[in-house]
């Protein structure tokens, strides 16, 4: 007998199908024959009736059903009825796998794109983070090499200074005291070198007739564009008070003085026009 709904070969006196599980329909061909005493009860009584020529109940009763078609005309109706059950199994099979392999495709292919946007981000922060050090560094470099220079003074130079400002006072017929012998030099409300290294000095003196930056320094390495190593004064002079800053203007060494009296409150300093006093400082501010 086979599964009208798996087409599955099962036992004639099975009742469910064995591989699907489906209940079996006994086809009519396996319905039970009449039994032959019957039959031939029923063919005596029909040759009764005629030799008698009586009518009888009997004569309704008919010969015993035909069976229907063989066992192989079965199997091949059974065959061509559609498996729609299973088919729409493997299609619904179908669509579910081309679903999840869809679904993984994608995310593998948006952790792809995730991964590589997230390096590049990191590559871009990095070579970012790298290049502002290198002009962080860069910047800091020239900031130093700006605001310190190769010094130009010293404390020998300034021994120097004082040995020949001792000679030169004496050509002169002057006394000088002065910040290279270790002593300050005050003249009126001015006092040095304290007012320049606390800048007080700003009312005090001008260069020039200007108002100007002035750094104190005993080394001259500064990037500042006046820088103070040295200051004198000669207080007994007969014309006003002799005041002397020895500096390094843009590098170059230079010798300002000022002649304004003491009752002065500001000083004016220009560029000494005494060729001997400014070649005596440039030969030892120059020398190595």
């Amino acid at each position: 007998m086979y599964c009208l709904n798996c087409g599955k070969k099962n036992d004639i006196d099975a009742l469910f199908c064995e591989n699907c599980g489906a209940r079996l329909i006994i086809p009519a061909s396996s319905a039970q024959p009449t039994p032959a005493s019957a039959v031939s009860s029923a063919a005596q009584s029909t040759s009764s009736t005629a030799a008698s020529g009586a009518p009888s109940a009997s004569t309704s009763i008919s010969a015993a059903p035909t069976a229907p078609g063989t066992r192989s005309a079965q199997h091949a109706r059974q065959n061509a009825q559609p498996r729609s059950t299973s088919k729409l199994s493997w299609v619904i099979l179908i669509v579910v796998l081309a679903v999840a392999l869809g679904g993984g495709y994608y995310w593998l292919e948006h952790q792809r794109q995730s991964n590589s946007t997230a390096t590049t981000t990191a590559k871009s922060s990095s070579r970012t983070a790298t290049s502002e050090k290198a002009e962080s560094s860069s910047s800091s470099k020239a900031s130093a090499s700006t605001a310190t220079q190769t010094a130009l003074w010293s404390t020998t130079k300034s021994s120097e200074l004082a040995s020949f400002m001792s000679s030169w006072q004496d050509t002169m017929n002057q006394s000088y005291e002065g910040t290279y012998d270790g002593q300050s030099v005050t003249i009126g409300e001015l006092n040095l070198p304290s007012d320049i290294k606390n800048n007080q000095y700003q009312d005090k003196i001008t260069v020039n007739g200007d108002t100007v930056k002035l750094k104190w320094t005993t080394a001259a390495d500064t990037d500042a564009k006046y820088q103070v190593v040295a200051a004198a004064t000669d207080p007994n002079a007969s014309s006003g008070v002799i005041t002397y800053l020895y500096v390094f203007h843009n590098g170059s060494p230079d010798v300002l003085v000022s002649q304004d009296s003491a009752t002065a409150t500001t000083f004016n300093f220009t560029s000494s026009q005494n060729t001997d006093l400014q070649d005596g400082f440039a030969k030892i501010a120059n020398a190595d």
